[in-house]
């Protein structure tokens, strides 16, 4: 398999599309962070106080990751903890940001290659050429997994590279707190390489990269509307909502009475998502899959609990919505690898039964 791996990647790294590929990475990288630049700063006067200039290198990553959970909804001090300015928890959001978006066009890239590769390699007799030569079907099939892995890690680092070398260059200073930035990108390459795999099978079944591209854009509007159908968004809401005028003194009295709460994330459209006391006891909290005990939801809420955790929808919501330090802290980056890894070997297996029967023209 060894060397089906290498014919595939010499194939590739002669082939103009693969570094038009790495160029569409390089550019949507650029774009991304050339429309976040603004609000990614270092150096300048606070928005809070005009006679303050923040110095964002001097902040503590960890502990400013503890408080940030959304740009200027709310800020608290931790109980012996504080960070120097509320205006650092707009460079976390941009960091959190970027690193989504990024990840998503990359992953839209990596299919549409794999798609155009594969399907040139049945289209030009590539495939069949190396089963006449000897080789399994299954061994081709798993080869061309690796190969997909490989496409998505070197597109996802030129991406991350890119956007590291305009961030220095032009002197924005990114908080990032890099354990939970490692795992969130392993999360999100996890993930990724099943979307993508899922686009390799496609082309092995169909053998005809349009009509594989059809599968694909067919299962993508199955599963949008599978998550329109079982609302995912609202599948661990509160039920008690407040209005706007609630929800400011709510957390006025937290901000005044120093009780030592933490809000990861305290509302969507006022609803009451998670509050954290300092001796660790919850409210309620999203990430960590705790249903608020005055709501255990219906039948269709828990079913949509099950789907969500089991990351059955178009879009892993909380890899794109949530910041990395929460997810990192509570596991559910963690539950994002696990959960893939058991349907990378599912995906292996399946598409080996479907291969090995399916003739290779």
């Amino acid at each position: 398999m060894i060397k089906l791996v290498r014919s595939m990647l010499y194939r590739a790294t002669h082939d103009i599309f693969f570094y038009i590929a790495i160029g569409a990475c390089i550019i949507f990288s650029l774009l991304i962070i050339g429309f976040s630049g603004s609000k990614l700063k270092n150096h300048v006067l606070s928005v809070y106080d005009e006679n303050v200039t923040v110095e964002y290198e001097k902040e503590d990553a960890l502990n400013a990751g503890k408080h940030y959970f959304g740009p200027d909804v709310y800020y608290h001090t931790i109980p012996g903890k504080d960070v120097l300015y509320r205006d650092s928890m707009k460079n976390l959001y941009m960091v959190d940001m970027i690193t989504a978006v990024a990840a998503i066009l990359v992953l839209i890239i990596t299919v549409l290659y794999d798609v155009l590769y594969f399907g040139e390699m049945y289209s030009k007799g590539a495939i069949r050429n190396m089963i006449s030569a000897g080789a399994d079907k299954r061994k081709v099939f798993l080869s061309s997994l690796i190969m997909n892995a490989v496409f998505l890690f070197a597109f996802s680092l030129v991406s991350v590279l890119v956007i590291a070398v305009y961030t220095k260059i032009n002197g924005l200073y990114a908080i990032i707190y890099f354990p939970s930035f490692a795992v969130l990108f392993l999360a999100e390459f996890m993930v990724g390489i099943v979307f993508s795999s899922l686009a390799v099978l496609a082309v092995f079944i169909v053998q005809r990269p349009f009509k594989a591209l059809l599968v694909i854009i067919a299962c993508v509007v199955v599963f949008g509307m599978l998550g329109n159908a079982m609302d995912f968004g609202t599948a661990f809401d509160m039920k008690y909502e407040v209005n706007k005028t609630a929800y400011q003194a709510f957390f006025n009295k937290i901000k005044d009475s120093d009780l030592g709460f933490e809000v990861y994330f305290p509302c969507d459209g006022f609803t009451m998502y998670a509050v954290r006391k300092a001796d660790g006891s919850l409210y309620s909290d999203f990430l960590t899959d705790t249903p608020n005990p005055d709501y255990s939801g219906d039948a269709k809420v828990t079913l949509a609990r099950i789907l969500w955790r089991m990351n059955i929808g178009m879009i892993p919501l909380e890899l794109i919505t949530w910041g990395q330090y929460p997810l990192f802290r509570d596991g559910v980056a963690y539950r994002y690898i696990a959960v893939s890894a058991v349907y990378l070997i599912i995906l292996a297996g399946a598409g080996c039964v479907a291969v090995k029967r399916r003739n290779i023209i």
